[in-house]
């Protein structure tokens, strides 16, 4: 029974930790977006990235930031690493947080680890 109740913690913990709805491919990404009018959040990033991770694990997560994003945008991630960023996305630096409406043309783009209050005006700012 304790065993039991210490899973069903662990898989809560863990769901309720999840941040974004992250696409799984950038096409369907551009095609949710147009499907549903709403600007795509994107965020080219390592997993050796100190301040990406820190995003990740602790401003993605919080309920007002993933809300936010969940509601507002369509998400998608780029790998630091990947063949398939597209053009307008390939810059020096990470994290870097690219706001667009049809997958090319980016409106808004940010550098750099931010704390949560910063983070959602920039969201805020760029929900078009």
């Amino acid at each position: 029974m304790i065993k039991l109740l210490g899973i069903l913690v662990i898989t809560f913990l863990s769901l309720n930790a999840a941040s974004f709805n992250w696409e799984k491919d950038y096409a369907t990404a551009v095609k949710k977006a147009k499907e549903q009018n709403k600007p795509i959040f994107v965020m080219v990033s390592s997993p050796t990235c100190p301040e990406c991770n820190y995003m990740k694990k602790h401003v993605f997560v919080k309920d007002e930031v993933k809300n936010f994003v969940n509601k507002n945008f369509i998400t998608y991630h780029f790998d630091i690493n990947d063949q398939d960023i597209p053009k307008q996305m390939q810059f020096w630096g990470i994290p870097r947080f690219y706001f667009t409406k049809d997958g090319e043309n980016v409106y808004k783009k940010a550098m750099g680890g931010m704390k949560e209050g910063k983070f959602m005006a920039l969201l805020k700012e760029n929900k078009k």
